[in-house]
């Protein structure tokens, strides 16, 4: 498959087209959703979201309010997305609980299940956990959108990831894709190779037991 078109945010956000239009991929911050709605001229398919953190969804429920689009997510992430429950605070001090659940909630009625071995638009939900334990991407032909399971040439922060551990296996679940490409939310896309290379630094080469399987 050809890679996506990157729409660059705060976080990355996709847009990939489909037979008779395109879906996105995550929805920026709040205060981005403006532009990001100027950009789009006809209404997309879905909104898939990785995970909840404010920089990949704050801007959902804009894009629902405007295109009543079904918004996937993993079911995980529906409390934090819905506003029934606090996200995690960022790591700062005073502010960081506020600053992390800014924005508007998204309506449980939006919402749909994005889970491990869905189908949608021929690509497969992989289920990528660790940063958020709701974290999900997409995989096709060897391409796969990860939203933050990676960063760089490593992984996200200890701090910000909400199980680490998860997250350094869920690294070996992506290698034993057979990636080619993988697309993250923050940062250029990585080869297989420079996966395999990540894997190798954070020594979780060898086959793992995941928790989802």
């Amino acid at each position: 498959m050809n890679g996506p078109e990157v729409l660059r945010f705060a976080a990355n956000l996709y847009r990939i087209p489909v037979e008779g239009g395109y879906f996105l991929v995550d929805a920026g911050l709040p205060w981005e959703a403006r532009r990001l709605l100027s950009l789009l001229q006809e209404p997309p398919k879905l909104l898939f979201l990785t995970h909840h953190h404010l920089d990949h969804a704050g801007g959902a429920r804009a894009l629902w309010e405007r295109f009543r689009v079904s918004v996937l997510a993993h079911p995980q992430e529906w409390a934090y997305l819905t506003k029934r429950k606090p996200r995690p605070p960022l790591p700062l001090p005073l502010l960081g609980r506020a600053l992390a659940n800014l924005g508007p909630a998204i309506p449980e009625e939006a919402l749909a299940p994005a889970e491990e071995g869905m189908e949608i638009f021929g690509f497969r939900v992989v289920h990528l956990p660790g940063h958020t334990l709701g974290q999900v991407g997409l995989f096709r032909e060897g391409v796969l959108l990860a939203g933050d399971a990676l960063r760089g040439r490593g992984l996200p922060p200890r701090f910000i990831n909400e199980d680490h551990a998860l997250a350094r296996r869920t690294v070996r679940k992506i290698l034993e894709l057979g990636v080619k490409r993988v697309y993250l939310g923050h940062g250029g896309p990585l080869s297989g190779e420079e996966v395999a290379a990540i894997a190798r630094r954070l020594g979780v080469t060898q086959v793992a037991t995941y928790p989802w399987t």
